[in-house]
């Protein structure tokens, strides 16, 4: 299961600074999408700001008027630029000859602070001399556009957004075609799927920032967002200049200058109000062609125009059979970044609330479904075991066009720790899948844990890449289980080419060997290593063609568990995470998060290095660092629990450079390229409320 779904009777510690706004979308009645890029205004008023009247620098054409008013003609653009004089915390609205607001700002600003909102008057507007005044209030923003956009989105114009700000350029037009997202993992330039690639291997070639060099990176700009908790990995197409997009937790998507920070647009989707699950987390899009992809905590996959962000199409991706049969649909969700390849768009789906999953294919131009598989066969679960099944590929998948395979890990079947009334290896669960792209056909697929009871997803993005064994080199597709193994399939056949000494601590403390059976009842919850949280989360891990090593960002962390003998699927009424049994605090306070090194061609553990910023009596919930970036520099990137971003060096894994961030800590991975124009190389990632970026100097070229 995702692991930031925290059980009531876990203690997670107090976050300690205060975020711009809760995790979980917020319900919307229409899609929201705000243009930061429209050129162009027919008048400019220059406005100084009090809180009493407007004073000091107004313009002469309205000194001496405490309110003054705007003659607006309906269909022109205006552009309002005010600066806050005297530090009062007030923003500026229009209104009508009524009072009622017609447009404003949505922030505070402080002294000497320049807002600058842009409009496109209405006939409400020209109807009425529009009055331009402090309020101390803010209120929601009402700003009238064009009218209703396809689909139904509500288009904004607002003012200039925080930080970097807007870029008045449009977006520069380049089509991802299926040839740039086959060179993705050979391009230093660019960043066109969710951990870099068709086989999402973590890795840029990107050289030119090494051990000697990599100190010279400093900060350039951080992009503000609405939304704590983001985890997104940004794409970045390379367009001159290069565009940036990365989605929040609270299903907005945005298009920035990934040069400048400087946004474009941001399109926001309509959440509604009954959503249930997991409403919290995205982790980011796929582009194919003119269009960016994004799915939803409601489910649907979501094609918006690139150069716009108008809506495109929407597709629900449940089938037929889970809207019929599942008395709550809500009890799925999309939480992963889709992929895109040749036409199509590939996208899995999150459980754990009692329900089945599927994975699907959907064209990419029209948003009809292809082809979708059931990831808890009806046939192979005993009885009604399969509607409450889970079996979530919840996390990207990748693809193998050398194969024509796409592969979904998927995660563990549910109820979580009783597996009284799920009997059997419980088919599909804690496996690899390998799904021919054209037909939707099974492949081949490896469970790596039959019948599992501990919550050890085998979940994380599969890595594809070329490996030598015994002299012979194999397509290979490897996935790190949260028991702390890594497993090495051929992509091919699936044939289990290794699986590495382990690299946590495994022990279940209540038996005499390795994943026993949890105890019965809370009363006599067991201490288990690793806890269900696993010895590796979601944050995709990186594998390195030049060392051929696999970095896993890991912990030590335990955790208390048991399972209740009474669990009943429940089909009415509210719906509940299927957990089976309970999972409490351990009381060790041992705990580490790491970096552990791994050779997928023969098992062996090399080296490890510690993440120092983690504090050890941190849970097993907090403690857990993003994932790995691995570069042709020889620099792996890794961000932490405590906030920092690391760079370790790739074949020894000492830290050369670290970074301390705004986060209090930082999930997903960071992304890495370079920007040919410039001659710097960037690194980028999503720290809780926003988007860091660091620069190196220019190089010679």
């Amino acid at each position: 299961m995702p692991a930031d779904i925290d059980p009531t009777t876990e203690e997670i510690e107090p976050e300690e600074r205060p975020h711009y706004i809760d995790t979980g979308p917020e319900a919307r009645g229409e899609d929201q999408l705000v243009h930061f890029n429209r050129p162009g205004f027919t008048t400019e008023f220059r406005l100084g700001g009090a809180t009493a009247a407007w004073q000091g620098r107004a313009p002469s054409r309205i000194e001496g008027q405490s309110n003054p008013t705007l003659n607006l003609e309906a269909g022109n653009t205006y552009r309002v630029v005010w600066e806050n004089v005297d530090g009062a915390p007030h923003n500026f609205v229009i209104q009508d000859a009524d009072g009622n607001r017609v447009v404003g700002t949505e922030v505070y600003s402080s002294q000497g602070e320049m807002v600058t909102l842009s409009f496109q008057a209405t006939e409400e507007m020209d109807r009425y001399i529009c009055t331009v005044h402090p309020n101390t209030m803010v209120g929601d923003v009402e700003i009238a556009g064009e009218g209703p956009s396809p689909g139904g989105q509500q288009t904004e114009q607002l003012q200039e957004p925080p930080g970097p700000g807007a870029t008045q350029e449009p977006v520069p037009e380049m089509n991802v075609t299926t040839g740039m997202l086959e060179e993705d993992d050979e391009r230093r330039d660019s960043w066109l799927t969710y951990d870099k690639g068709l086989g999402q291997r973590g890795y840029t070639p990107a050289d030119q920032l090494d051990a000697d060099n990599v100190a010279s990176l400093e900060q350039k700009y951080t992009i503000p967002t609405d939304s704590a908790g983001i985890e997104t990995n940004p794409v970045v197409v390379p367009s001159d200049p290069p565009v940036m997009y990365y989605t929040t937790s609270n299903l907005a998507v945005v298009a920035a200058n990934a040069r400048t920070g400087e946004k474009y647009w941001q399109f926001k989707y309509a959440l509604p109000e009954d959503a249930a699950g997991q409403t919290g987390r995205n982790r980011g899009v796929a582009v194919w062609q003119d269009k960016v992809y994004f799915a939803t905590t409601d489910s649907y996959l979501v094609a918006l125009d690139r150069y716009t962000g108008e809506k495109e199409w929407e597709t629900l991706m449940l089938t037929d059979e889970q809207q019929r049969e599942m008395d709550q649909p809500k009890r799925m969700s999309i939480s992963q970044a889709p992929i895109a390849y040749d036409g199509r768009i590939l996208v899995g789906m999150s459980g754990d609330f009692g329900g089945w999953c599927v994975a699907s294919s959907v064209d990419a131009e029209s948003g009809d479904v292809r082809w979708q598989v059931n990831m808890a066969p009806k046939d192979a679960w005993i009885g009604d075991s399969w509607r409450f099944a889970s079996n979530a590929p919840w996390m990207s998948p990748s693809i193998d066009p050398e194969t024509n395979n796409v592969f979904y890990a998927v995660g563990n079947p549910c109820p979580m720790m009783n597996g009284i009334v799920r009997p059997g290896p419980n088919k599909h669960s804690n496996s690899i899948v390998a799904i021919d792209l054209d037909s939707g056909d099974v492949e081949w697929a490896s469970q790596q844990i039959p019948h599992e009871l501990w919550d050890y997803d085998s979940h994380a993005t599969p890595t594809v890449f070329d490996l030598e064994v015994d002299g012979e080199t194999h397509r290979a597709v490897s996935t790190d289980q949260k028991a702390g193994w890594t497993y090495v399939y051929d992509a091919e056949t699936g044939r289990l080419l290794e699986r590495t000494a382990p690299w946590t601590e495994q022990d279940h403390e209540w038996a005499d060997h390795f994943l026993a059976l949890p105890p019965r009842g809370e009363e006599n919850a067991g201490t288990c290593w690793p806890g269900t949280i696993g010895a590796t989360e979601w944050p995709p891990c990186a594998y390195d063609p030049d060392t051929g090593l696999r970095y896993v960002a890991a912990v030590d962390a335990a955790q208390r568990v048991s399972y209740d003998p009474d669990w009943e699927y429940e089909t009415q009424g509210d719906i509940t995470l299927a957990e089976g049994g309970s999972r409490l605090a351990s009381e060790d306070t041992s705990h580490s998060a790491f970096v552990q090194a791994v050779d997928p061609a023969t098992g062996d553990l090399a080296w490890r290095t510690e993440l120092p910023d983690v504090n050890p009596e941190w849970s097993h919930w907090r403690i857990w660092p993003g994932g790995t970036t691995a570069t042709g520099g020889g620099v792996l990137f890794v961000p932490s629990s405590g906030g920092h971003v690391y760079a370790l060096d790739t074949e020894t894994g000492e830290r050369i450079w670290s970074a301390e961030t705004d986060a209090d800590r930082i999930t997903p991975s960071p992304v890495v390229w370079d920007d040919p124009t410039e001659g710097t190389q960037y690194v980028a990632v999503a720290a809780d409320d926003e988007i860091t970026v660091w620069t190196s100097g220019g190089f010679e070229g």
